[in-house]
């Protein structure tokens, strides 16, 4: 009987484990701050049983939402960068929403035919840009759901993000100028590669200066 309770106990033990690791990343919680976290969570755990209690005494109705209060109580929360969240999102949602126009940009380079957008061309990559521009910021905000710097990091992400694709713009244009623009799929790919890179680039600037303005707020 002891030896199944304990089984119990260790195997509960290990699901929150993985419950708070999961809940102290998702808010931007350092990885080093983390394991303190969880080795305190365990202390209170271990004292709540000594005393006859068991989890819930200690992580209440809402296990997920208390998780987050003893990180952000202890000023641990939002520290992260998670770059490894924000960068695919804010990715690939730029690529989304320019789909149309780097459809058109690659048959170009690859000499394919393409439809002509005659007088309806600007405003085709005006609204490819600003589209691609929105869902960068939609994504990052569903990216960041419980990080609580997720709005510091959409704000800064909106205001960079126009000059970040000005000079990824710029970076492309320049690269395809001393490739002579040659339209090979080679060239192409170096071309959207460095745009990419411009791009990220960007993104992880807005993330490191909201995680940094939070830090100074403190």
């Amino acid at each position: 009987m002891n030896t199944t309770m304990q089984d119990v106990d260790a195997s509960e033990l290990r699901d929150i484990r993985r419950q708070a690791s999961r809940v102290w990343r998702r808010a931007g919680v350092l990885k080093a701050d983390r394991e303190d976290l969880l080795s305190e969570l365990e202390a209170e755990i271990n004292n709540a049983r000594l005393d006859g209690h068991n989890i819930a005494t200690v992580l209440g109705d809402d296990s997920s939402r208390t998780l987050e209060r003893w990180a952000e109580e202890r000023e641990l929360a939002g520290r992260a960068l998670r770059l490894g969240a924000v960068l695919p999102a804010a990715l690939v949602g730029i690529l989304t929403g320019l789909a149309v126009v780097l459809g058109a940009v690659f048959a170009a380079f690859t000499g394919r035919a393409t439809i002509e957008a005659g007088p309806f061309l600007l405003p085709l990559y005006a609204s490819a840009g600003l589209f691609a521009y929105l869902c960068a910021l939609v994504l990052v905000r569903l990216a960041l759901i419980h990080d609580p710097n997720a709005s510091g990091t959409v704000r800064w992400l909106a205001m960079l993000l126009p000059v970040g694709a000005a000079l990824s713009t710029g970076a492309g244009i320049g690269v395809a100028w001393w490739r002579n623009f040659n339209t090979s799929a080679t060239v192409f790919v170096v071309v959207i590669g460095v745009v990419l890179v411009v791009l990220a680039t960007t993104v992880g600037l807005a993330r490191y200066r909201a995680v940094g303005s939070a830090s100074d707020g403190r």
